[in-house]
């Protein structure tokens, strides 16, 4: 596991799984702990072929290149403890995003994470950048907090990118439509972003339709691929590579950033679809391979994923992935973190039901037929 310079930035700190949402939050981000842990034990840490390094906090003006300066100081009073009159329209409140202390540092990390990997990448140090503790706020919108998810890191990183002129491909495999970055996007013709998820028909946030195409110069930009629960690995692969490697190639981005989720783990308790951890990291070979293709730097960043045992497993292979290094399937008896957990791949044969089978490739179908209809002659395709 050597090579001369490193291909892959890890940015990740301890601290980023500490901190708590509330006592009975589905998002616990000790989940990051357990999947550092997996990552030490199976040596990966240990590769001169992967970087690491803290995250930095992102400064208030990139932030604000996203988010408005009211939301921001909201952001910061009831971070401080302030009683805020009407906080609840700028998202907070009980439920998905509690108030709390520490919740302006802990999204400024991941926002600032997102940032140093668009600079290690665009200085050519590395070849591409994962940050795991990124990609949750997936759903944050300009103006307030929605989905555990407070500033839009992958937002403020595109833009960034944007206002230096480059083109980005963003993927969003979370099992939740990536709403926030679509609605953060959506009048530009400078990013393309894809979203795979369950269909808002049966899952938060409702949005992430066919017809949801983009406004403006974005319009034909905002690709959205809804698939029906439980979908597994072979169905959704199908619909992943009838619209995405041909997008990807027809829009020549000049670099690549995809949202990881892997809330699309067969048992993930939040949702419905029927993922493997292998299913998931064949997802990620693809982009490594599309990448290699384009001959362009990626960007990667978590998400989802409210299974421990997934998590920490699948984030492990994809961190190999990116760094083109292989794992063996066993995990060490070294690892000790989370019990009952012995290979990297789910073990067991889960078949569906042939007739919800059926139903679900016709749903799936449909979704990738109307797909091509809408979006594929706009680029010739």
């Amino acid at each position: 596991m050597t090579s001369a310079t490193p291909t892959t930035s890890f940015i990740y700190s301890h601290e980023q799984s500490q901190h708590v949402l509330s006592p009975t939050h589905p998002m616990r981000p000790i989940r990051l702990m357990h999947m550092h842990e997996l990552m030490r034990s199976v040596g990966l840490l240990d590769s001169q072929s992967i970087a690491t390094e803290s995250p930095r906090l992102a400064t208030d003006d990139e932030i604000a290149i996203f988010h408005d300066a009211d939301y921001l100081e909201v952001v910061k009073a009831i971070d401080a403890g302030a009683i805020v009159p009407g906080m609840h329209q700028f998202g907070f409140g009980p439920g998905d995003n509690p108030p709390r202390s520490g919740m302006f540092r802990h999204a400024a990390l991941a926002a600032g994470g997102a940032m140093l990997a668009v600079e290690r990448v665009l200085s050519g140090e590395t070849q591409n950048a994962f940050v795991p503790a990124g990609g949750m706020h997936h759903h944050a919108m300009s103006d307030r907090a929605s989905g555990f998810g407070i500033f839009n890191d992958a937002v403020i990183a595109i833009k960034h990118l944007i206002n230096q002129g480059l083109r980005v491909f963003y993927v969003d495999i979370d099992v939740h439509h990536g709403d926030g970055v679509q609605a953060g996007l959506y009048d530009t013709d400078q990013a393309m972003t894809v979203s795979i998820h369950e269909s808002g028909q049966w899952l938060f946030p409702g949005t992430g339709n066919p017809d949801e195409t983009g406004t403006g110069n974005g319009e034909g930009y905002s690709v959205n691929i809804p698939l029906a629960p439980y979908t597994d690995d072979e169905l959704w692969h199908q619909a992943f590579d009838a619209i995405i490697p041909d997008l990807a190639r027809t829009f020549e981005p000049d670099l690549v950033f995809t949202q990881l989720g892997i809330d699309t783990h067969r048992n993930d308790p939040l949702a419905h679809l029927s993922l493997t951890t292998q299913g998931h990291n064949l997802a990620v070979q693809k982009f490594a391979a599309l990448v290699n293709e384009l001959d362009c730097p990626w960007i990667a960043v978590g998400g989802g994923g409210y299974d421990m045992t997934a998590v920490a497993r699948a984030w492990t292979m994809d961190l190999a992935t990116m760094a083109n290094l292989d794992l063996a399937d066993e995990i060490p008896s070294s690892f000790t973190s989370l019990p009952n957990m012995p290979t990297l791949h789910d073990q067991g044969d889960y078949r569906i039901d042939p007739d919800i089978r059926n139903d679900i490739t016709r749903h799936n179908r449909s979704a990738i037929d109307e797909i091509k209809q809408r979006i594929f002659p706009r680029f010739g395709i």
